[in-house]
């Protein structure tokens, strides 16, 4: 059966999704699928493995995080690549914390938190930033545990991060409507959530909404995809979208199906794409794409920017494991892709 004829006898009232961050409850059940899946045990033991090597280092905090619109190979870029290792070290401490209940494991996230809200500098960019969500993800579970004195300093940091995106868009660009500010509204919100700030998850659910009609379209893609002419920058578009639509159902709100008044909808927007992530449907990705960016990277030969390559099926991966949550066909497809699948996001949107 072809992902097309699946959708056909999937309806999104099938499936309820949980939400971003596991309940007490999924957390017992993951402990419990622990002993029973083979595939959830060894996704825990790699999160296990990566937190008690984070253990025994020292966070190394970068002042500026520089990555938006760099090419492979930028000084610049390769500092922050480097830094910003310490944000998957940051989650698995916090998740091996969780379904271990090893102290040890909170204080060294919250060590490394607390040296990276001393070093770190926001700039409100959100090609950046956004890649400090596995720690603003992880300060949710252990900030709890964590002395005062470390809180007050990684919240004020986090709400500043906050503070710069919100100040930093321009409604005058196309930044302020492209993947650019879905990234942004992604970050706020996990921020507000993470800090139980309600104005900062109202911003982020208000801009949700705003942003479905701004970017989508009602067939399903995005002006991100009409744009660069490129899956990966739909794809790219989405996750954080998805990302924060999983995080509003923890409020009971179905964001994920909601249909803007322009008809669009982030579910549509994923269904758009499966025929392509299946390999049902071929594209050559940034042919006609009107951004220079694209093609100074294509000329830097990089990897998954090369004009008139065919679509890479596994740059999917990312948003099959979040959509998941919602659509049986993601996680069937996201299966199919890589059998063995052991990659965090997974476990968490099969509880």
């Amino acid at each position: 059966m072809t992902i097309s004829m699946l959708l056909l006898f999937l309806s999104p009232s099938i499936v309820c999704a949980q939400s971003l961050w596991p309940t007490a409850k999924q957390w017992e059940q993951l402990r419990w699928r622990m002993e029973s899946d083979a595939d959830v045990r060894k996704t825990m033991a790699m999160q296990r493995r990566s937190a008690d090597d984070a253990l025994d280092i020292a966070a190394q905090p970068i002042a500026t995080i520089t990555t938006g619109g760099r090419l492979q190979g930028d000084p610049l870029k390769k500092l922050t690549e480097t830094s910003m290792k310490d944000m998957a070290k940051i989650q698995s401490l916090a998740v091996s914390y969780k379904v271990t209940g090893d102290a040890r494991y909170a204080a060294k996230a919250g060590e490394f938190l607390d040296t990276w809200a001393k070093v770190n500098q926001p700039t409100g960019q959100p090609i950046d930033e956004t890649g400090l969500e596995p720690a603003i993800f992880g300060y949710r579970l252990v900030r709890a545990v964590l002395p005062a004195t470390t809180r007050g300093h990684v919240d004020n940091w986090m709400r500043s991060i906050a503070r710069a995106e919100i100040e930093s868009r321009d409604i005058t660009k196309g930044t302020a409507i492209n993947n650019w500010h879905s990234h942004r509204l992604k970050t706020v919100g996990l921020i507000g959530y993470a800090l139980e700030d309600a104005k900062l998850i109202a911003y982020a659910k208000e801009g949700f909404r705003v942003q479905i009609n701004d970017n989508l379209r009602a067939g399903g893609e995005s002006i991100d995809f009409l744009e660069r002419d490129a899956l990966s920058y739909h794809v790219y578009d989405l996750r954080p979208l998805v990302t924060l639509a999983l995080a509003f159902a923890e409020d009971g709100d179905d964001l994920y199906h909601w249909r803007a008044a322009n008809g669009a909808s982030l579910a549509r927007s994923v269904a758009w794409m499966l025929p392509y992530a299946s390999s049902e449907k071929k594209h050559a990705e940034f042919v006609g794409s009107r951004v220079a960016f694209d093609r100074a990277r294509a000329k830097n030969h990089e990897n998954g920017h090369e004009i008139g390559a065919l679509y890479d099926p596994n740059n999917a991966l990312p948003l099959l494991d979040l959509a998941a949550a919602y659509d049986p066909v993601c996680a069937a497809l996201a299966r199919k892709l890589v059998p063995d699948n052991t990659r965090l996001r997974q476990v968490f949107s099969s509880l």
